[in-house]
């Protein structure tokens, strides 16, 4: 019979785990980015984009992930920063998942052309691809 039979494990002396959970600020990391509420069949989705404008998009895309949020909020909004949008001078339909209380937000993504959606803390839901410049107003 070996003496080890029945002992236990050691537990790691790593000190105890919080029993508050730390919750990260969204603005201090990378946006994710999520096409889920995107819809075809209204101009306006990456399908109708040419391939100059996808190529641009995935360039971007990738740009925008070696950025905290903090740092795009503080970028030119012509550039790799954003700026709101009215959700009344939308012209297509906006998805139900963009309820009253989200702020629209335009990221360009090929020069001046943006890409509009809303932010839930890192993700950031694209909407539009705003390829022919008339999804809204631009002045």
């Amino acid at each position: 019979m070996s003496k080890f039979r029945g002992a236990k494990p050691k537990k790691a002396a790593f000190g105890k785990p919080s029993s508050e959970a730390v919750t990260p600020d969204p603005d201090r990391q990378p946006p994710v980015f999520s096409f889920e509420y995107m819809r075809g069949g209204n101009g306006y989705s990456v399908d109708c984009c040419d391939h100059d404008h996808r190529s641009a998009l995935a360039s971007k895309l990738f740009k925008l992930t070696q950025m905290t949020w903090m740092d795009i909020k503080n970028a030119p909004r012509h550039g790799l920063g954003l700026e709101t949008i009215d959700r009344n001078s939308i012209r297509p339909a906006l998805p139900s998942a963009a309820t009253a209380d989200v702020r629209i937000i335009a990221i360009r993504y090929n020069g001046f052309h943006p890409m509009i959606g809303f932010r839930d803390g890192r993700i950031f839901h694209v909407l539009f691809l705003d390829h022919t410049m008339d999804c809204y107003p631009h002045g």
